[in-house]
């Protein structure tokens, strides 16, 4: 869950257009207050999260809160997540790891038959 609701953001070259192209009123240098989530995509600002599992507290990029894929105000510590990842494949499919589920496995090898084989050029 988050912990960190608002960010404080200095507005420079480049999150100027960003945020003036989301109405705010900005000049460069300036500081303004904003939700977390009008952070861009690939902001490197961080955000306190308390862990849905465990319940420790870290600090996280948010660029990467939004790379592993958790849901909006969801947040797992890397055990816990992997703890969660393995229940849902156990629910789902019936196995701990996907390759040990047959139907994936066959899936993958019919995959790498079908990829072109980079041919090496001899000079």
């Amino acid at each position: 869950m988050f912990i960190t609701r608002d960010v404080e953001i200095i507005i420079n070259q480049g999150n100027f257009s960003y945020y003036e192209e989301m109405g705010y009123e900005v000049f460069l240098g300036e500081t303004i207050r904003i939700p977390i989530e009008l952070l861009s995509s690939g902001s490197q600002y961080k955000i306190s999260c308390k862990c849905d599992g465990c319940g420790i507290t870290k600090e996280v990029m948010f660029k990467n809160y939004l790379k592993y894929g958790n849901g909006w105000g969801e947040y797992y510590c890397r055990k816990c997540s992997e703890i969660k990842r393995k229940e849902t494949l156990q629910k789902n499919w019936g196995v701990d790891y996907p390759v040990q589920n047959s139907k994936i496995s066959e899936k993958r090898l019919e995959t790498l038959k079908k990829s072109p084989t980079k041919k090496i050029r001899k000079k």
